[in-house]
C-alpha cells in the first residue's frame, strides 16, 4: 500500500500561483495555473515581503516593501483581500512604518474578518522616528473578527516620545500604542458599535509610548504574547468580556500597568509571568478598574527582582473578583510590594506571597464580604484598614 503525500503552494500573485500535486513521489503540475487561478485561494492569502525579505519571499509576494513607507503595501494588501475577508501574510524582515495621513496609525486595519500574521520574531514592524501614532490601529463602526498573530511590534518610544493628545477628549491621549482597537477617532463623529472579537497572539510588542496592546470591545484575546516597558500599560482590555493569558511580560524601565483593564467586566487574568528586572519601575502589576466586575486573576507569577520595584502588585478596584494561585515574591524584605483590595465580594485564596502585603481598604462602603483564607503569607502580612473582612486564615504574619 502506498501513501498519498499532497503538498500545495499558494503564491499570491495570479501570475506566480502554483499548485504541486506529489503523488508516489512524482512532482505534477496541478490544474491550478498562471492562466486558471483559483479565485479562491488567490484572495484568502495575500502576500507581503520586507526589503530585506529573502528572493524566494519577494518571488512569492504580490507587494514588496521598499524599506521606506512599507505600510503602503501592508495596507494594500488589506484592502486586497475580498469582502470575506483573508489572511495578510509578512514575510520575514523590517517593515519601516510611517503614520498614514489623516489617521491615527500606521498599518490601518477597518474591516472585519482580517488575520495579519508574520513569521515570528523574524517579522519586525519598526515605527519610524517622529511618527508619534499606533504602529497597527483596528478602527470601525462594529470591525471584528480580527486576528494579529506571529509579529514583533516596536514603537520605539525613545524617538516617538512627543504625542500627548487632549486630556478632555476620551482616548486621544492614548492613541500612542503598539497595538490598539476603538472604534473610532477620538476627535471623529461617534460609531455605534465597538470593536470586537480581536485576537493578539504570540506577538513581541515593545516599547510603547502609551500602550503596548490597547482593545476596547467585548470578546477580546491577548494570548501568549511577549510584552515590555510601555507609557502606560503593557496590555490592557476595555469594556469585556475577555481573556489575558499566557503572556510574559519583562519590566527594564518605568511602565505604569503590566496588566490591565478599565471599565471591563468578567475578564481573565491568567497563567502570565510578570518580571520586574534590575531597573525597572513598576508601578501597578495586575489592575481592575473601579465599578467593573468579575475578575479572575489566577494563576500568575510576579517576581521583583534586585534592583527592580513594583509598588502594587495587584490594585483590585472592581467587585467579585477571586484572586486565587499566584505566586509573588518582590528580592527585597524591606521594600514588600501589596495587594490592594478596595471592593468587596472579592476571595483572596491559596496565593504563595513572599515580602508582600494584602492591604484590605474597602472604599465602596458597601460592606460586602472580602474574604482572605488559605494563603502562604512569608514576611508577609495582612492590613486590615476597612471593609467586611471575613476570613484571615493562612500560614504567616497577619495585622
Amino acid at each position: 500500500m502506498h501513501s498519498l503525500v499532497v503538498h500545495r503552494n499558494i503564491l499570491a500573485t495570479p501570475a506566480n500561483l502554483v499548485g504541486v500535486l506529489v503523488i508516489f513521489g512524482l512532482s505534477l503540475p496541478s490544474v491550478l495555473s498562471a492562466e486558471n487561478p483559483p479565485s479562491i485561494a488567490t484572495s484568502a492569502t495575500v502576500v507581503v515581503a520586507a526589503f530585506d525579505s529573502s528572493s524566494s519571499s519577494k518571488g512569492a509576494a504580490r507587494f514588496v516593501a521598499s524599506g521606506e513607507r512599507d505600510q503602503e503595501q501592508i495596507n494594500a494588501a488589506i484592502r486586497a483581500l475580498p469582502a470575506a475577508g483573508g489572511t495578510v501574510l509578512l514575510m520575514e524582515g523590517t517593515y519601516n512604518i510611517h503614520q498614514e495621513k489623516g489617521t491615527l496609525g500606521g498599518v490601518i486595519i477597518d474591516r472585519s474578518h482580517v488575520t495579519l500574521a508574520g513569521q515570528g520574531a523574524a517579522t519586525r514592524l519598526l515605527l519610524a522616528s517622529n511618527q508619534n501614532a499606533n504602529v497597527i490601529r483596528i478602527i470601525g463602526s462594529g470591525v471584528g473578527h480580527i486576528t494579529i498573530r506571529d509579529l514583533m511590534v516596536d514603537a520605539n518610544r525613545e524617538q516617538n516620545s512627543e504625542g500627548a493628545g487632549d486630556p478632555n477628549i476620551s482616548h486621544d491621549r492614548f492613541e500612542f500604542c503598539g497595538i490598539k482597537a476603538f472604534r473610532q477617532a477620538p476627535r471623529g463623529p461617534s460609531a455605534a458599535e465597538d470593536t470586537h472579537d480581536i485576537t493578539i497572539r504570540n506577538c513581541i510588542v515593545r516599547n510603547s509610548h502609551r500602550l503596548g496592546i490597547m482593545l476596547e470591545g467585548p470578546n477580546m484575546q491577548v494570548l501568549d504574547n511577549l510584552l515590555g516597558n510601555a507609557g502606560s500599560d503593557s496590555v490592557e482590555i476595555l469594556t469585556g468580556p475577555g481573556t489575558i493569558r499566557g503572556n510574559i511580560i519583562e519590566i527594564t524601565g518605568q511602565t505604569h500597568v503590566a496588566i490591565g483593564t478599565d471599565r471591563a467586566n468578567s475578564v481573565l487574568m491568567t497563567d502570565n509571568v510578570v518580571r520586574v528586572k534590575k531597573g525597572g519601575k513598576l508601578d501597578i502589576g495586575f489592575r481592575s478598574w473601579a465599578g467593573s466586575k468579575r475578575h479572575v486573576i489566577a494563576n500568575n507569577v510576579l517576581t521583583v527582582e534586585d534592583g527592580g520595584s513594583c509598588a502594587l502588585a495587584m490594585d483590585v478596584r472592581g467587585t467579585e473578583t477571586t484572586i486565587t494561585g499566584n505566586n509573588i515574591f518582590t528580592f527585597d524584605p524591606s521594600r514588600p510590594t501589596r495587594i490592594r483590595i478596595t471592593a468587596g465580594n472579592a476571595v483572596v485564596s491559596a496565593n504563595v506571597l513572599e515580602n508582600v502585603v494584602i492591604e484590605v481598604d474597602d472604599q465602596t462602603g458597601a460592606n460586602l464580604p472580602i474574604e482572605v483564607q488559605g494563603n502562604i503569607l512569608r514576611n508577609s502580612q495582612i492590613a486590615h484598614r476597612n471593609g467586611n473582612l471575613v476570613g484571615t486564615s493562612g500560614k504567616g504574619k497577619q495585622e
